[in-house]
């Protein structure tokens, strides 16, 4: 049963302007270390003590779980800070291999089709639930870094290679009933192996690519825009929430790539409906608390520097949703958990995502379907450690 549609044109289709590569200290995770306005919501959210409650899915339980969950990520990889070190390191000394191949051999690329299958069957076999592969469009890289050190925030130079000319993007699938729990923390645990698994994944690949004799940049939240280059692979398209919306999780995903100069088969771009469910569905901005998603139809407009100018898209208020994440003491993911898209799988859902992209009529009939069924409900945080 087929549920997407092959098309042409990847991100791009969705620019309307100049588009340049983004300045990644205004990402908004990345204020707050230097701009003066953001400088007290970013204590708040990055240094001050949170006290747990005595209430479900904010115990100490529920935070020790969050810490646990983001270990790997913080202390192996950090793309949330800027990677380039450990599983993201841009290259690898090789001081430790099993077994000790002889260096300079490279893999045969006359066959293009079996190296891109070899490489797409290791993406899965390390971790990943879903693979595409495309051309590095390089608009989405991020020019100039932004590094968050001990010491602060600083810019840095972002030169990938001209010799790199594809990126393998990687999708996590994040658990169902963590992100039912959203906003409480078990969603943010959710997050945090995300963000591991991602790390794990994409660190692994690389050494994968690297071992066939090519260069290979793994990289998270770093180096270059995650949502346009999975866009481009073929992995879903762009939502309400500012999140990719994936056939098989929903937003329920979190990205990450590798840059390499290995020559591979890009896949095609995909479309199943998404974005004409979203101008009639509105439930993530109707159930955002901070109210940071935008109604009506996708626009250039921006809410402020965090979003890209010249991009046709539902822009999101980071600024607003920040606030929100900090006065909870934890991220959010409210937006995720209440997408009609996030579905487990299943022969039923399969046949709504089937229906979506074939019955375009009947997408008010599946929003109230989702309603009826009580799809996104906030869970029980409680249940979760029960499970």
């Amino acid at each position: 049963m087929k549920t997407v549609n092959s098309i042409d044109q990847g991100a791009g289709r969705y620019v309307t302007g100049d588009v340049r590569p983004f300045d990644q200290k205004n990402e908004m995770f990345k204020r707050p270390f230097w701009d003066p306005q953001m400088q007290p919501l970013g204590k708040k959210f990055y240094y001050d003590r949170v006290m747990p409650k005595d209430r479900p899915g904010y115990r100490l339980e529920d935070q020790a779980m969050v810490n646990a969950a983001w270990h790997l990520e913080n202390t192996c990889a950090q793309g949330v800070r800027g990677g380039r070190m450990g599983l993201y390191a841009w290259d690898w000394d090789g001081k430790f291999e099993f077994p000790r191949v002889p260096p300079g051999l490279k893999i045969s690329t006359a066959d293009p089709a079996a190296v891109t299958r070899q490489v797409k069957k290791a993406a899965l076999f390390f971790g990943a639930a879903l693979v595409g592969i495309c051309e590095l469009d390089r608009r989405w890289l991020y020019s100039p870094a932004y590094l968050l050190t001990s010491e602060g925030g600083r810019v840095a130079t972002n030169e990938v290679p001209a010799e790199i000319k594809t990126a393998v993007v990687i999708a996590i699938e994040m658990d169902y009933a963590g992100i039912h729990c959203a906003p409480a923390h078990p969603a943010s645990a959710a997050t945090g192996v995300g963000y591991s698994k991602m790390a794990f994944t994409a660190g692994l690949l690389a050494q994968f690519i690297r071992g066939l004799g090519f260069q290979a940049i793994p990289c998270g939240n770093d180096t270059a825009c995650s949502i346009p280059l999975a866009i481009d692979a073929g992995l879903g398209e762009i939502a309400r929430n500012g999140l990719l919306i994936t056939p098989q999780f929903g937003p329920r995903v979190r990205l990450a790539k590798v840059l390499t100069d290995l020559p591979l088969i890009p896949d095609p771009p995909i479309e199943f409906g998404v974005r004409d469910f979203c101008l009639i569905c509105e439930k993530c901005a109707r159930k955002c608390p901070s109210q940071s998603i935008m109604y009506g139809p996708p626009s250039d407009k921006t809410h402020n520097i965090s979003n890209r100018p010249g991009v046709n898209t539902w822009h999101i208020n980071a600024e607003t949703c920040l606030a929100f994440w900090a006065a909870n003491g934890v991220d959010c993911a409210t937006c995720i958990r209440v997408c009609p898209f996030n579905k487990p799988a299943g022969m039923f859902h399969d046949w709504v995502r089937w229906g979506i992209n074939r019955l375009r009529p009947l997408d008010r009939l599946f929003l109230w379907g989702d309603d009826v069924m009580g799809y996104g409900r906030k869970g029980n945080s409680d249940r979760f450690w029960r499970r």
